[in-house]
């Protein structure tokens, strides 16, 4: 907003209004409802320009404020899932209970469809939890990156399937949220790619800094990404977990690598700590 508007005298406008009213009665009304909400208004723009200087806020980047929506998107995707095709399942399995109860020796096929639909219920309620905790992961986001990170690590039970090395490096200052997020969320990805997909026997993860940014790195000795034609050659990212953690981080202008090298396989990501 232009400094001159700023300069405006609330004052000047009634003096105006009131010219042009005469000696009208209702035009002076309006002259003071113009002056009152005039002076409220700057009154509101002053109270919000110090509440601003108070708390050093500064305008949102894009990669805030894209890293708040998705962020924001897997808390609604979350809250839906356990609350929504979470509890119908376990009200699947609540009334398969009711019909067991009330037949005590149903005929045998009877008996079969009705194990099947509890145990089918069971299992899809168990994996609809599962999917609604990692998308609703709230704790991390209070804990410094490299906390998290390590937290993250243990809990995925990978130093208990590979031999695993976890190399978190000293940051000279805490990430801005955002990019907090992004790491964190690459790093969820890429663990989740090892146990699932690589057939590795050793993984290692790297955190530390480069040249003014933040620097996420993890490799394997398993069987490499697909797409890559030879080791030391980019491979696309194939799967969506991947390809929409690139995005983002391309989103918030950084860099997202994977590659195949001699021994396996080797994810980075690296973003700028300046945002």
């Amino acid at each position: 907003m232009p400094s001159g508007f700023l300069k405006y005298s609330s004052g000047d406008g009634v003096r105006r209004l009131q010219q042009m009213a005469g000696p009208g009665a209702e035009l002076q009304r309006l002259a003071l409802m113009q002056h009152r909400a005039s002076r409220n208004y700057f009154r509101l723009l002053e109270a919000d320009r110090e509440l601003r200087t108070h708390l050093g806020g500064t305008p949102k980047t894009l990669g805030t404020i894209l890293a708040d929506s998705l962020e924001a998107e897997r808390r609604r995707l979350g809250r839906e899932l356990h609350t929504g095709v979470g509890q119908a399942l376990a009200g699947i399995h609540v009334h398969v209970s009711l019909l067991e109860s009330a037949l005590p020796n149903p005929p045998e096929r009877v008996r079969r469809s009705m194990d099947r639909i509890a145990a089918l219920a069971a299992t899809a309620l168990e994996e609809v939890r599962g999917v609604s905790r990692r998308l609703y992961v709230p704790e991390w986001q209070v804990q410094p990156l490299a906390v998290a990170l390590r937290s993250l690590w243990d809990a995925s039970g990978i130093s208990e399937q590979f031999a695993a090395t976890l190399d978190l490096q000293e940051l000279s200052a805490e990430p801005p949220p955002e990019v907090r997020r992004a790491i964190y969320l690459v790093a969820q990805e890429g663990i989740s790619n090892v146990i699932q997909h690589a057939n590795a026997r050793h993984v290692r993860m790297s955190l530390g800094e480069e040249g003014g940014r933040v620097v996420l790195e993890m490799e394997d000795d398993g069987s490499g990404f697909r797409g890559a034609e030879e080791p030391g050659s980019p491979a696309a990212p194939s799967g969506i977990g991947l390809r929409s953690m690139r995005d983002l981080a391309c989103q918030l202008g950084g860099g997202f690598q994977t590659i195949n090298t001699p021994e396996g396989a080797k994810l980075t990501v690296s973003l700028p700590v300046n945002q």
